[in-house]
């Protein structure tokens, strides 16, 4: 039987899902493990690429159904004592396994583990020298995952199966990915320690964010809400301000970068958005009416927040 199985989500990621194959086919570890993709309902070549992997992988087909479900029906696949996440745009270092598996088993109080990441763009750039943030570099109490965002990305998680199954998996009402894995990490912290690992174990591909993106996932957003509201009441107060807060501010951040380009028409999107959620938000009320002013009275009136930095929450 598998000591780990490594569960790769894919939809329409034919580009990119070979090199998550690879790496993963290629680790360094004695104990055994076995690969379960799932393609999600891609219309792309992602089934082609998945059919000249034979044997080596297992692979199951099924509708679209989102990442959390992908997830929870590889699991399901395995009987596997330990499950290794991995998104079909990211990539195993060749010790991962190596590294983090003995750390987890040795430790029976904890249920999950997670560690740093090579922060890559699109084109294969490291973006990043540490994904973590020196002030989150460590394991986190129940009480700062319920104040702070932690940044625990799944290609970056081992979990313990009997935490996962305690936890019931993902929460399959999750439709797009982005809430889905924090709820789930949230959960698991109820049922045991965490272990962080300052290594950088994991490949991991950020996304340009886009503001339609972004608005794309505001439903999931609200459900992560809901559920935190149920699951924990007013002790999650503070996690969904600070979430509110860094999206007004990275809407915010947008929306200066444009006026500095001389696009008032971006920027007034940028701001529109936050008023949409949040109408009584004075400066960007200011902002957004600063757009329609001429070029010039624009900038004037703009002062030093044509400079601002983007606050990391």
């Amino acid at each position: 039987m598998a000591q780990v199985v490594v569960v790769i989500p894919v939809f329409n990621s034919a580009g990119t899902i070979s090199r998550a194959i690879d790496a993963a086919l290629s680790q360094n570890f004695d104990g055994q493990f076995e690969i379960v993709a799932v393609n999600d309902g891609s219309t792309d070549d992602t089934s082609e690429v998945l059919k000249r992997y034979g044997g080596r992988i297992r692979v199951l087909d099924q509708q679209n159904r989102g990442p959390a479900a992908a997830r929870n029906a590889a699991v399901a696949l395995s009987s596997a004592e330990y499950i290794a996440f991995l998104d079909a745009d990211d990539a195993f270092i060749s010790d991962k396994l190596a590294r983090s598996v003995p750390r987890l088993a040795s430790n029976h109080n904890a249920v999950m583990l997670f560690h740093d990441a090579i922060a890559l763009d699109r084109d294969g750039h490291e973006v990043a020298h540490s994904y973590v943030w020196p002030e989150r570099a460590h394991a986190p109490s129940m009480d700062e995952m319920l104040m702070k965002w932690w940044p625990i990305v799944p290609s970056t998680v081992l979990m313990r199966r009997s935490a996962f199954e305690r936890c019931g998996g993902f929460c399959e009402e999750f439709k797009t990915p982005g809430y889905e894995d924090p709820d789930l990490w949230i959960r698991a912290r109820e049922f045991g320690d965490f272990i962080y690992l300052p290594e950088r174990l994991t490949y991991y591909t950020t996304n340009e964010v886009r503001a339609e993106r972004m608005e794309k996932y505001m439903s999931s957003r609200d459900l992560f809400f809901r559920r935190l509201r149920q699951l924990y009441g007013h002790r999650a107060d503070e996690l969904i301000r600070s979430t509110v807060r860094n999206y007004t501010n990275w809407l915010s951040y947008q929306g200066l970068l444009a006026m500095q380009r001389r696009d008032p028409a971006t920027a007034r999107v940028y701001f529109a958005r936050i008023l949409r959620r949040q109408p009584t938000h004075l400066k960007s009320a200011l902002r957004w009416l600063r757009t329609f002013l001429p070029g010039p009275v624009a900038r004037a009136l703009s002062g030093r927040t044509a400079g601002a930095k983007l606050p990391v929450g």
